[in-house]
């Protein structure tokens, strides 16, 4: 799939809901941030808030009516040498649709 062809919608967090953890993202912060725009920060109070503290960043979007997310579970490195994050969604379908813009497994 051409990377211009996909359009990346910004998921609310209710959209999110019931999605669970489907691959991993390899990737820099710092490219995300280039690809993907600033992450939620779920370390402040408010919508995007960790419940049970083990993200600390997320980025969500829906692509082609399909929630995917980007975070880092339960890595307590700097996020700027965090390499590896998780992929979250609803559908493993997703994974194909994003290949062509994020390294995903």
């Amino acid at each position: 799939m051409d990377k211009e062809k996909i359009k990346l919608k910004p998921a609310t967090r209710k959209q999110t809901y019931n999605s669970f953890r489907i691959g991993t993202v390899h990737a820099r912060f710092e490219d995300l941030k280039k690809i993907l725009g600033e992450p939620h920060d779920c370390t402040k109070p408010g919508e995007w808030e960790s419940g049970d503290g083990k993200t600390r960043v997320e980025w969500a979007f829906m692509v082609k009516g399909m929630v995917f997310t980007v975070y880092d579970y339960k890595s307590r490195w700097p996020l700027e040498q965090i390499g590896q994050w998780s992929l979250g969604g609803k559908d493993s379908k997703v994974k194909d649709l994003i290949s062509s813009i994020l390294l995903v497994e």
